[in-house]
């Protein structure tokens, strides 16, 4: 769906047609669909379930920065990535802190290099759960196989 640039200008219009991909795979299996979002598509992932949360059964985010995205790193190739424009207004960031209500899993890490490792964490409940893993990089999150074990776990414990 092009390069990822964040979330800004044209993000609700960007969001519909990812949720037009979630209302696919949801009318194609006749179920709920589990939507695991690595760095920035984890923030997409927890906002198409804050918007049809009736088609998820459950948000898994890796070293998403949902508390901050400004907060790492990372933000000098955000700002390149979207020609020096890359700061966020105080309702986008107000937004994107806000859980969606689903069941979630972070999964976070104080070695990410990427992103702040507190920004990727949300408000614990009895269906919202975040998991700090030991030596997981951001790059290398996605294959670690802490990351895995918890992902696996996680999806299959609902």
């Amino acid at each position: 769906m092009g390069l990822n640039r964040g979330p800004q200008g044209d993000f609700d219009e960007w969001l519909a047609r990812l949720d037009n991909k979630v209302r696919e795979l949801h009318d194609r299996q006749g179920r709920t669909v589990s939507i695991i979002g690595w760095s920035l598509g984890g923030i997409y992932a927890r906002e198409i379930a804050k918007r049809a949360p009736q088609l998820v059964r459950h948000v898994v985010t890796l070293g998403s920065p949902f508390g901050g995205v400004e907060a790492s790193n990372g933000q000098t190739a955000f700002r390149l990535l979207n020609r020096g424009g890359a700061s966020m207004t105080p309702a986008m960031r107000a937004r994107l802190r806000l859980d969606p209500p689903v069941p979630a899993t972070a999964i976070y890490s104080r070695t990410d290099g990427v992103v702040a490792w507190r920004s990727c964490m949300l408000q614990e409940s009895a269906t919202a759960r975040n998991f700090e893993v030991s030596g997981a990089s951001h790059c290398g999150m996605g294959v670690h196989p802490q990351v895995l074990r918890i992902v696996v776990d996680r999806l299959a414990a609902l």
